[in-house]
């Protein structure tokens, strides 16, 4: 599979996770779509969610080009994009009944995001090794 169909398959994954993540989160309790499901505490599944999330996120990173110029910068950039969008989603709770911006839910999403970019990251390389 080349660099382009990789990154393809990355961004589509990205758009996807995200729009269920805002899906998930921003629908009204009592919906059709549980907040918490199977009685997890929210902030962990907040954290499952931004860890899927981060997954793809590290696939498209590593198949970037500008990552591989400066990938420090790109890296940083990613985490802050990750943090604003985990940050927009909490906020955005606020206008929904029933719902509630959360410190918890939002550290609990950015350290999912941070695990995700990392199984990712792990997954992409074994997935390299097995591939050679």
């Amino acid at each position: 599979m080349t660099r382009e169909v990789l990154s393809a398959w990355a961004s589509l994954g990205v758009l996807v996770v995200g729009a269920m993540i805002l899906v998930v989160t921003l629908l009204p309790p009592g919906s059709g779509i549980p907040g918490c499901p199977l009685g997890m505490p929210c902030a962990l599944w907040h954290g499952l969610l931004f860890a899927l999330l981060g997954v793809p996120v590290a696939l498209r990173y590593a198949t970037s080009r500008a990552a591989a110029r400066s990938p420090l910068r790109v890296l940083a950039m990613v985490i802050l994009a990750l943090w604003i969008f985990a940050a927009l989603d909490e906020l955005a709770q606020g206008w929904i009944d029933g719902r509630e911006p959360s410190l918890e839910d939002w550290l609990a999403d950015m350290a999912g995001a941070l695990i995700g970019l990392a199984v990712g990251s792990v997954l992409l390389r074994f997935a390299l090794r097995r591939s050679r």
